[in-house]
């Protein structure tokens, strides 16, 4: 599942419900994908957000994949004591400890998996599951901030892109550790040990371009537009984490982000300041820490407390914008009783 954030902002291509988009992507960014093994003695299991019902979704040739081993029943974790395939040209054992075993794509097939076990109560158990591997025929690339291909960046920021792996009949190809794309302009490098299964990570260099991703698996493409925070120009519609509504007396978090020639700049890691213009009505303070989930990686976080019924007004500044001499926008939020 190709994750993409709520956006708010009124005359945005995509208008979506506030909270609970978001919240079932929080609670199945969570799931795993189960299954017994052939014998019945263990259970199987990875975490996934790519048709979490289906287990046996094919790993991406190159690409690995962490499986969970448990004691069928009491569903205890085992100690994995041996794993191999009888296909190692299909897929391979990268390694194991504790109840982990990591598997690798090496080839188009399946192959059968092979798991020797002890349980918390010292009993040894063996288990087998069977696993697919295909080599990609779709490749999907986004960005958390916009629907469309192009969105902007700062410099010298650390971000992320979603992605994910399909057959062109749509089944989901999983896995982490294979980032098949190019940066045509050399401006963004990959940080491969700190992308994973639903992103891919880029430190962003210091000066600013007009950057491509090119996926090597189809015709896939991202724009980033690469900026200096002096650049900023606009404040986009802060984003609402909020179930229903703010009664008096909640605590509910937003983010907001930085515009640049009306482009959204993704998980833009830059100063930001919030006040309330009406402080009788609501508390408007920076929050350090933002909500997990699909929001992991957005900055510019701040939460709104309801102090008394009426429309709370507040204003959201970022001081490096215009050339240094901040951009400012204020915007207002309903306050029940």
């Amino acid at each position: 599942m190709l994750v993409r954030p709520v956006l708010l902002q009124a005359g945005m291509e995509e208008i979506m419900p506030r909270v609970p988009i978001l919240f079932a992507f929080l609670v199945l960014g969570a799931c795993q994908s189960r299954l017994t093994g052939n014998e019945g003695n263990l259970l199987f299991s990875y975490v996934s957000d790519d048709d979490v019902a289906d287990f046996n979704k094919p790993v991406a040739v190159n690409a690995r994949l962490d499986l969970l081993v448990w004691e069928v029943g009491s569903n205890r974790p085992v100690t994995v004591d041996g794993a191999s395939f009888d296909d190692p040209a299909v897929l391979d054992v990268i390694g194991f400890s504790g109840q982990t075993v990591t598997v690798q794509g090496v080839g188009d097939g399946n192959a059968l998996l092979s798991v020797e076990a002890t349980t918390e109560d010292d009993d040894a158990l063996t288990d087998s599951v069977n696993l697919l591997a295909r080599t990609p025929e779709v490749h999907r690339l986004a960005h958390t901030c916009a629907s469309g291909d192009t969105a902007a960046y700062l410099v010298q920021n650390h971000v992320y892109v979603p992605y994910d792996f399909e057959m062109t009949n749509g089944q989901s190809v999983i896995g982490y550790g294979w980032y098949p794309v190019t940066a045509q302009e050399g401006a963004v490098t990959l940080d491969e040990a700190d992308s994973g299964p639903q992103f891919m990570a880029f430190d962003v260099g210091s000066a600013t371009a007009s950057e491509t991703l090119v996926s090597d698996v189809d015709a896939s493409f991202l724009h980033l537009e690469i900026v200096e925070p002096s650049a900023i120009d606009g404040v986009q519609e802060p984003i609402a984490w909020v179930l229903e509504d703010i009664d008096v007396g909640d605590v509910n978090p937003f983010y907001v982000r930085p515009v640049v020639g009306g482009l959204a700049v993704c998980q833009a890691d830059t100063d930001k300041t919030v006040a309330s213009d009406t402080p009788k009505i609501c508390d408007v303070r920076d929050r350090s820490d933002g909500v997990q989930g699909d929001t992991t990686h957005e900055y510019g976080w701040f939460e709104i407390e309801g102090v008394s019924e009426g429309t709370c007004l507040y204003t959201v500044t970022f001081p490096a914008g215009n050339g240094g001499k901040g951009v400012s926008a204020q915007f207002s939020y309903a306050i029940e009783p």
